[in-house]
């Protein structure tokens, strides 16, 4: 079993989300990339939130943890992260992504409650949309959008 952190960042009032080509279209998650052997949770944070989108990581709070069986066994470890105030500009990994954008937040409640998010439009377009509900980065955009996060954790 490989351990992964899944990591939701916020500016504050903002929340950055990615997309991947073979996710759905119009879905966003929070960012996600493996543990490397001797890495520690805090480290591979900072690395992975760096090297997708060139951003650097200020605080981190742990969130929870979910076995996830594709592609291959892993451990996913969820947690919420805070960049450095004035540092938002993404530089995106394309390498690793297909998109990243920050997303305010009345636009992620209103995901949330969109019933059928995979939907076509009518005008051809597929709605912004998040991971299903038993997805642990689901869990993380709600835990965002319903409470404030204390980060206490300096990284």
């Amino acid at each position: 079993m490989a351990p992964v952190v899944i990591t939701l960042v916020s500016d504050g009032t903002r929340c950055l989300l990615a997309r991947q080509s073979f996710f759905p279209k119009g879905m966003y998650s929070a960012l996600a990339g493996f543990c490397d052997i001797g890495e520690s949770l805090e480290e591979t944070v900072r690395r992975e939130v760096a090297e997708e989108v060139g951003l650097e990581v200020e605080r981190l709070h742990y969130s929870a943890s979910q076995h996830w069986p594709f592609p291959n066994s892993s451990l996913m470890i969820a947690c919420h992260a805070t960049v450095k105030p004035g540092q938002t500009e993404i530089r995106l990994n394309l390498r690793e992504l297909e998109a990243a954008a920050w997303f305010r937040h009345d636009e992620v409640a209103i995901a949330l409650r969109r019933n059928n998010p995979y939907t076509q439009q009518q005008n051809g377009a597929f709605p912004f949309c998040l991971p299903p509900k038993f997805a642990i980065a689901h869990q993380l955009i709600k835990e965002w959008v319903e409470k404030p996060i204390r980060f206490t954790l300096p990284v």
